[in-house]
């Protein structure tokens, strides 16, 4: 792959609160873009041109550096590998059909990646820096974004330990890395989903807040053998006794039951989604009342039951707003016709409509 160097200084912006670092670009001058097919995206398998990164000594960060992507050479003994201290996060742009792009809600998941940073011990970015920086990282591979009918972009930053060594220490040096792939629609289908009480994805003052790599990692095996038996992800609970509910694998929870919308409340053993935060908004605009509890097993298994509940989802940056149609608990299957449910519906095709800068929430866009 042929590429050039430039430099890109940019001093101050105009707005408030916004002063940028120079970057350094290595210009591709022969993309892969010619080699896509957006028609058929396979999620995260496919990778733009380029990668966003940035270099933490111990002291402080170096500039950005946006390159052609390639593969990273690491050490054996780089602390990563061996003590996990690895965050991220996942984020989309998506493209309009006059060409502008808007990454959606790029500020909260920057604001979020240093709350997960806080919690391994890592250091934090500067989030206006790092807004601006993103923005040109995307702005340069526009072409990349698919149209509203094929995906989006997806946008995955994070940070790993870079110290050479066997000690069970936190590291000095971090590397943060930006990658890109465009990404069709992560479910086509409503899932079938179980509840587990044998595993556990978080415990109370863990990290289950955090989005950290092994959070997902212990989610592993038991997700496999809930696939096994023909589910497509596992609703995981609490540590207490009564089984509280709290998140799927990659997704926050929710269900509607007689018009009224519940959702698991936040404590520090469930990811605070940026699209769960997103819903709720939409939500309580459209006249709905949500309230966030601590909801049993035993509760929703007792709701369903009695045929209280009208519809089952789950939300997330790659999930959207994907219906729950099945829903086992207990060796008890429970089915709903969640993709039916004309109040839901609306509040997917408002959030739909907020990624395309198409209903007045100006605060979650960032324009390119």
């Amino acid at each position: 792959m042929l590429f050039l160097t430039i430099w890109l200084e940019v001093t101050e912006d105009r707005r408030i609160g916004y002063n940028f670092a120079p970057m350094k670009i290595n210009q591709i001058t022969d993309s892969n873009l010619k080699d896509v097919d957006f028609n058929q995206l396979d999620f995260g398998k496919t990778f733009s041109d380029y990668m966003m990164v940035m270099d933490h000594d111990g002291h402080s960060w170096s500039e950005y550096s946006i390159e052609p992507l390639k593969e990273l050479s690491f050490h054996p003994a780089m602390s990563v590998f061996h003590y996990g201290q690895a965050v991220f996060e996942g984020l989309k742009a998506y493209k309009l059909d006059n060409g502008k792009v808007n990454i959606f809600r790029l500020h909260d998941n920057l604001k979020r990646f240093n709350k997960s940073a806080e919690r391994l011990l890592m250091p934090q970015i500067d989030v206006s820096q790092a807004l601006d920086a993103v923005k040109k990282f995307v702005e340069l591979q526009r072409e990349w974004v698919p149209n509203r009918s094929q995906g989006s972009l997806y946008v995955r930053p994070f940070m790993i330990s870079t110290d050479n060594t066997l000690r069970a220490v936190p590291s000095k040096g971090y590397k943060f890395v930006v990658i890109a792939c465009p990404v069709g629609f992560y479910y086509s289908v409503p899932l079938r989903v179980m509840i587990n009480k044998q595993y556990r994805r978080a415990a109370t003052g863990g990290i289950g807040y955090a989005k950290a790599a092994g959070n997902y990692a212990a989610s592993f095996y038991p997700s496999n053998q809930a696939k096994e038996l023909g589910f497509d992800q596992v609703l995981w609970t609490d540590i207490t006794d009564d089984f509280k509910l709290e998140e799927l694998g990659s997704a926050n929870f929710f269900y509607v039951k007689k018009g009224v919308l519940y959702t698991p409340k936040m404590r520090d053993s469930i990811l605070n989604g940026i699209t769960r935060n997103t819903v709720i908004t939409l939500a309580r605009e459209s006249g709905m009342e949500v309230y966030e509890e601590a909801i049993s097993a035993d509760r929703i298994k007792s709701e369903l039951a009695a045929g209280e509940v009208d519809c089952l989802f789950a939300t997330g940056t790659a999930a959207a707003v994907t219906y729950i149609n099945e829903l086992m608990i207990d060796d008890q299957l429970f089915k709903v016709n969640s993709d039916t449910y004309a109040p839901i519906v609306q509040i997917k095709l408002d959030l739909d409509d907020c990624k395309f800068g198409l209903k007045n929430h100006d605060e979650w866009n960032v324009w390119v």
